[in-house]
């Protein structure tokens, strides 16, 4: 089967870009409704401009040329949209979840504009040429691509689910129990603050599992590369260890690693990789780690003044106060919360593989070959 034939993007939608109204962050009622920007979800509102299933394009930012995060993406339901996106509806040629995948194989650096700030004009957008298969194989590519992604939403929505209920089940542990009181101590007191240096410029060919604050917070997944391409020291990551974000810790950034045993891997410094101490548990310090009021207490402690490079010692965040439980207490936590967060695990494992078989059907699919 021959390539599909290349069509202008502008002659298979419908451009609502007109119903768009920016709202000042100040002048924004908080409510139900997402409120898109160029990259997604930056805030909820009470009211919604459109309702149904939309292609949001990114308008401007510097994401449009470095992609980081997907520059085309579906919004459903109701929703409010500033004017850093455009909005768009297939039109009776197209389908509108075809079109999210179309984009995000299409080469737009020709089309941007600005030499500080890219942009993509509603003009330039309109003629980025897309494959156009007949609208019956677009809906086909659509929905295999799509039942892929729609199980990676359910693992996310499942993995979510779980990490509430376990930090709910952290909150709610009675920590003056008669037969197993708590002591109070220390972060400290309960982890090992591990600092083991690894230079992968010296292991070039060695393929690592990196850990970094980007890769944090596109999803929680680790980065897969090899030593030559990774510009800096680290640190390195052991089985059974937790990783604290000290980098501006507004952002709760709390990882819990999921290694195999063959896995080189290794973490940006402004990582704190804490390995729990025996009798205190994995899955309570992690929780501790995620719970309001350790989030409060370490926000306290930033030290810096602008709000892209302030971070919290690691000194000053062992001192933390952390109620410490029992044996008996700690492994009662344990059985219950860790098969939750273990379930998590394999959820973000599975939506891994699905991702990348996703991302290996796309160009066979986007060029006219169908899947062996």
């Amino acid at each position: 089967m021959g390539e599909w034939p290349q069509v202008a993007l502008g002659d298979l939608v419908v451009n609502l870009d007109g119903r768009r109204i920016p709202v000042k962050e100040a002048d924004r009622r908080p409510g139900p409704y997402p409120y898109y920007g160029a990259s997604g979800v930056v805030d909820h509102v009470d009211d919604f401009l459109f309702d149904g299933t939309h292609l949001l394009v990114a308008e401007d930012g510097e994401n449009l040329r470095s992609r980081k995060t997907p520059v085309a993406f579906l919004a459903t339901g109701r929703f409010w949209v500033n004017n850093h996106a455009h909005v768009l509806q297939a039109n009776e040629r197209a389908d509108t979840r075809y079109l999210a995948y179309a984009l995000s194989r299409a080469e737009i650096g020709g089309y941007l504009s600005g030499s500080t700030m890219p942009k993509l004009t509603q003009a330039n957008l309109h003629r980025i040429p897309v494959p156009a298969p007949p609208l019956s194989e677009q809906r086909r590519i659509a929905g295999i691509l799509g039942a892929l992604d729609d199980k990676i939403q359910m693992n996310v929505r499942a993995s979510e689910t779980l990490e509430e209920i376990a930090q709910t089940l952290f909150m709610s542990w009675s920590p003056d129990s008669e037969s197993d009181p708590y002591d109070q101590g220390s972060l400290g007191d309960a982890v090992d603050l591990l600092r083991e240096p690894v230079d992968p410029r010296r292991e070039p060919d060695t393929v690592f599992q990196h850990y970094s604050l980007p890769a944090f917070d596109a999803g929680r997944e680790p980065i897969s590369e090899p030593g030559a391409q990774i510009r800096s020291s680290k640190l390195a990551v052991p089985q059974g260890s937790v990783l604290l974000s000290k980098l501006n810790p507004e952002i709760a950034r709390v990882w819990l690693p999921d290694l195999r045993p063959w896995d080189r891997a290794i973490c940006s410094t402004e990582f704190l990789v804490l390995k729990p101490r025996a009798g205190v548990g994995r899955a309570f310090v992690y929780e501790f780690l995620r719970s309001a009021p350790f989030r409060s207490m370490l926000t306290s402690l930033v030290t810096g003044t602008t709000g892209s490079h302030q971070r919290a010692r690691a000194e000053a965040i062992l001192q933390v106060p952390m109620p410490l439980p029992g044996p008996a207490r700690a492994a009662e936590f344990e059985h219950v919360v860790r098969p939750m967060l273990d379930r998590v695990a394999v959820a973000r494992r599975q939506s891994r593989a699905l991702a990348e078989l996703r991302d290996a059907l796309l160009p066979r699919l986007l060029s006219g070959a169908r899947p062996a």
